[in-house]
């Protein structure tokens, strides 16, 4: 989802299955790529081929107070997993309480450099949206 602001963008979490997605597989960054730096998407894997230009690492600062270097999976299009316990977007995902009807926002703070944040949004109603 697109903001006014070019500063910001928000992935809203409009159901139970995208919030499966968020805190179990992370959150999918597909409509909000162009948000961050083209060299800062790498490889799916070790085995597979390089990219084509250095990938260069982007830096993001949590509303958890903690922060993480990682770059985007090709073909995935999520930031790379980490171990469940280290600082990365899985762990930020699974401590953040995220609900349906949330928005998990990022903000550009420099070239290289982001911040997730969580707004909450209305509670969901009786039986689901």
């Amino acid at each position: 989802m697109t903001s006014a602001d070019p500063q910001r963008r928000e992935i809203p979490i409009r159901t139970r299955e995208d919030l499966w997605t968020f805190t179990e597989r992370q959150i999918p960054l597909w409509d909000i790529l162009d948000f961050f730096p083209t060299d800062s998407v790498g490889s799916r894997s070790a085995n597979d081929t390089p990219r084509p230009y250095e990938v260069k690492p982007i830096t993001i600062e949590t509303d958890l107070g903690f922060e993480f270097d990682t770059d985007i999976q090709y073909g995935a299009w999520r930031f790379r997993p980490r171990s469940p316990r280290a600082p990365s977007m899985g762990k930020w995902c699974r401590e953040r309480g995220l609900e349906v009807g949330d928005r998990v926002v990022f903000e550009k703070l420099g070239e290289r450099r982001f911040r997730v944040s969580l707004e909450k949004g209305e509670p969901e109603g009786p039986g689901g949206p």
